[in-house]
């Protein structure tokens, strides 16, 4: 299966625990009551799966995200699906029977590491079949559906100019992929000499779709001093090209790394293709119009407005005028500023305008490219 829910190479994965929670007789008269806690233990464990992803990679979340939905100081070290077990340490000075209770829902099924000589902490903390050579720091595990979620959360991410904010729900419907567009994630571009398949990553599957409301309040903060479409745009690469760095990690990975947009602004950054995502993503909360343009080992954005034509970078879709909006480039100002590297409107190979499995078109001749 190509589709996006079940890749797991280019994204965050939702993790596929294995949750239980304990068995009782239940009374003829509590059918309805029991329904309610049936479908609310569902809604945890989704939002706890949710969390636990952001936790188990923390490529994709901020470094300091257990700490703003535990308020504790604690590590994740490892999550175990074999046995369904989380492992976490903390150090022993910000250790206390509160803290326990703000990772646990039930401390009494956590299970701490000891020292060959019984000590809780040490050079060698053993734990189970593993081992945490810490110095300061408490060793410890409990089962992963013990580990303590509140819906009512909140991750808060500063920014220089506006702080993206984004609720539990917001971030269980981003990990589900339902607050993106979705669709397969390769795109075939025709054969090499070799007769190999050549394709491309279909970004505009992870642009997130309108009116999603963590996105919104960032664009609406971001754009409040704007009253024209195209200041609004502006304003929005500015944010892009100027406050979220280019990630070289990324970029230089061995495999294509796609974030949606949360997690580029949870991670502060990432290459051409995260913050094209983003970008594409905060223009879907306004009315611009835009599209994808990719070229050979790279993916830009196009917005339709007046900009002008100072830098040779629009161009014309029927009668719709489109100016290239650089995501890479701090400062870049649309029709105005010029690339360093050779980027021109003849290197254009493909262009999509991301929607519900949106296709991506040859640019030359005009045909969708397919799905693979």
């Amino acid at each position: 299966m190509n589709n996006l829910q079940k890749i797991i190479t280019t994204g965050l994965i939702t993790l596929p625990l294995v949750l239980g929670v304990p068995g009782c007789k239940k009374a003829d008269n509590e059918e309805g009551i029991d329904q309610t806690r049936t479908e609310q233990v569902q809604e945890d464990n989704q939002l706890r799966n949710a969390v636990l992803s952001y936790l188990s990679q923390p490529k994709f979340s901020n470094s300091d995200f257990m700490e703003q939905i535990t308020g504790t100081k604690a590590e994740l070290q490892m999550l175990d699906l074999r046995d369904g077990m989380i492992y976490l340490s903390i150090p022993e000075n910000h250790f206390s029977k509160e803290s326990l209770g703000e990772l646990a829902i039930n401390p009494d099924l956590v299970e701490f590491g000891k020292t060959s000589d019984g000590e809780f902490s040490g050079n060698r903390i053993e734990l189970g079949n593993y081992v945490l050579r810490n110095p300061g720091n408490y060793f410890f595990r409990f089962p992963s559906n013990n580990f303590r979620v509140d819906e009512t959360d909140q991750i808060n991410i500063q920014y220089g100019s506006a702080n993206y904010s984004i609720n539990m729900k917001e971030l269980q419907d981003f990990v589900s992929n339902e607050s993106v567009y979705g669709g397969y994630l390769n795109v075939g571009t025709g054969t090499d000499r070799y007769g190999r398949h050549k394709i491309i990553a279909n970004h505009g599957a992870l642009v997130a779709k309108e009116r999603e409301s963590s996105l919104e309040r960032l664009v609406s903060s971001l754009t409040i001093n704007e009253s024209t479409d195209e200041g609004k745009t502006q304003r929005l690469l500015d944010f892009v090209t100027e406050e979220l760095k280019y990630d070289y990690s990324d970029a230089n990975s061995n495999v294509e790394v796609l974030k949606r947009p949360n997690e580029v602004l949870m991670t502060g950054g990432s290459d051409c293709s995260g913050k094209v995502i983003l970008y594409a993503s905060l223009l879907e909360q306004t009315d611009v119009n835009y599209m994808l343009v990719y070229s050979d080992g790279h993916i830009t954005v196009a917005v339709e407005g007046d900009y002008g034509n100072r830098n040779g970078l629009s161009f014309n879709i029927g009668d719709t005028t489109y100016s290239i909006a650089e995501t890479t480039a701090k400062g870049f100002q649309i029709g105005q500023s010029r690339l360093t590297q050779n980027l021109g409107v003849e290197d254009i190979k493909y262009i999509q305008k991301p929607g519900e499995d949106s296709k991506i078109y040859d640019a030359k001749t005009g045909k969708a490219l397919p799905f693979r």
